[in-house]
């Protein structure tokens, strides 16, 4: 027997049982890279802060108006299934319990797609590669990396719609279909993305129709929905052009467009570039986001969770491209070969989140965590707080918390020297301010730079708006005082 059978005769009999080991070993990794990011504070109010107390509050059966927003949550986006999500609370009422749950949710969505594979008939090795291609895809290790999202969930809920649907079991694919459709707004333009790959396939064609139009239709919906609740109305409304050159031109007009361009092709080695369905359903993902104008050019990067829905596009693109080869005489050995090694050079040659397990930086824990932690649990669980963008996510199990917002005022008493001083806005009325200014953070976690809030602090000081209660190293805790 050769080298080449033994190996297919392996996956023949195993592959399942490697697969299961995997997901096990990836929902460990992807676990870890979120949670060390968390306890490091690198994660942030956005996105991880927000819905973590949202869930929390529907676990405690509270109304969930989203004091970090300051709007009920529906005013974001249309996220349905987060009261789902809420009996995770009562197992463990701590926040990476919602980043333990994202990591299983999307490596185990991985099995879909083995699944789906063996049913359209591909040998056991070419569903496995396929399956553990998708799993390590790089909007799916960034969507981990970047914060909890229910994107990521609306993806891995997706892609058991998409088997079950081509498995027939009717019951189901409308189940997780109607999941994933509540998951979030933009879940509608996902199904008229898939949409487009099954017009391609003849058998599915009337389906592919109707889930284009179906899916533009709750997409729009949604968004009207979100307009009632929302103070500002629907904000990520893209600016359409009827210019067919400035359609074009808005798909590759930035470094970070391009980047994402070449990042999502070379994923399952430019395989999906042979699917016309899945090409036209990657522009039309695509097309979404990078239509939006400046003021939302952080939803252009490569580098968080709005490339997570691309996996399952161009994981499908890649299984036609295989059925093109099988059709051809092509062997899918080497295709499958040529597949694997090339994800292990781009996870590397990319430096993909998982890399940075493998960092010490990484591992790292520094002094000033350590004094973030100790301040946090002087503050009542009961008190209202104020705080930064990196310290949000970790005191989000509670009704009163709010985001620093440094900016420059107009003070007729002129507290800095001159009328025009650095200043802490917030909403609400809370009783507390904390604020770490340990040194070289980034501008995301404090969304300025460590000079001008601190002397926003010692503005407030001089005009009474605040008091030291207590510091350990850097990080200061400041009870607020309020003139009524």
């Amino acid at each position: 027997m050769t080298r080449m059978k033994k190996i297919i005769h392996f996956f023949d009999r195993f592959a399942f049982k490697i697969l299961i080991l995997w997901v096990i070993v990836l929902s460990v990794l992807y676990s870890t890279l979120s949670i060390v990011r968390h306890n490091h504070f690198q994660s942030g109010g956005f996105d991880l802060g927000l819905y973590d107390q949202t869930v929390w509050q529907y676990s405690r059966f509270l109304w969930p108006y989203n004091t970090i927003k300051d709007r009920f949550i529906l005013g974001d986006h249309l996220t349905l299934t987060l009261p789902l999500l809420s009996p995770l609370f009562w197992l463990w009422d701590d926040v990476r319990i919602l980043l333990v749950f994202q990591a299983v949710a999307i490596a185990s969505s991985s099995v879909a797609i083995f699944l789906l594979a063996k049913i359209r008939k591909f040998p056991a090795y070419v569903a496995f590669a396929v399956a553990w291609a998708y799993s390590l895809f790089y909007g799916i290790q960034y969507g981990v990396f970047f914060d909890f999202h229910p994107v990521l969930f609306g993806v891995a809920l997706l892609a058991w719609f998409v088997y079950f649907f081509e498995i027939k079991k009717t019951t189901l694919w409308i189940l997780f279909l109607s999941l994933a459709l509540l998951t979030q707004e933009n879940m509608g333009l996902a199904l008229a993305s898939l949409g487009c790959i099954y017009f391609f396939r003849r058998e599915h064609r009337k389906y592919g129709i109707w889930f284009f139009i179906g899916g533009v239709i709750v997409s729009l919906l949604a968004s009207k929905i979100v307009t009632w609740f929302s103070p500002v109305g629907f904000q990520y409304w893209p600016k359409i052009s009827f210019n067919p050159i400035a359609i074009v031109t808005s798909l590759f007009d930035s470094e970070e467009k391009r980047q994402v361009w070449l990042y999502t092709l070379s994923s399952f080695s430019f395989l999906s570039l042979l699917s016309p369905g899945a090409m036209a359903a990657i522009v039309l993902d695509l097309a979404q986001y990078f239509s939006t104008g400046p003021e939302f050019s952080r939803m252009w990067s490569p580098f968080m969770h709005h490339r997570a829905i691309l996996a399952l596009f161009v994981c499908l693109g890649a299984l036609e491209a295989f059925d093109f080869f099988r059709k051809k005489k092509i062997s899918l050995f080497w295709v499958t070969l040529v597949l694997v090694v090339m994800t292990l050079v781009f996870q590397f040659v990319y430096h993909f989140p998982l890399n940075k397990l493998t960092k010490y930086e990484y591992w790292k824990y520094e002094n000033w965590m350590g004094d973030n932690e100790k301040l946090i649990k002087e503050i009542p669980i009961s008190s209202g707080i104020a705080t930064q963008q990196s310290l949000i996510s970790h005191l989000s199990h509670r009704e009163k918390i709010y985001l620093v917002w440094p900016r420059e005022h107009d003070f007729p008493e002129m507290p800095c020297g001159k009328i025009s001083c650095w200043w802490l806005d917030f909403g609400g009325r809370p009783e507390y301010l904390l604020i770490d200014l340990h040194p070289n953070q980034w501008v995301t976690q404090l969304l300025e730079t460590n000079d001008h809030v601190l002397s926003a602090l010692v503005n407030m000081e001089k005009m009474g708006k605040i008091k030291k209660v207590s510091s350990v190293g850097d990080a200061r805790l400041y009870s607020i005082h309020y003139s009524d």
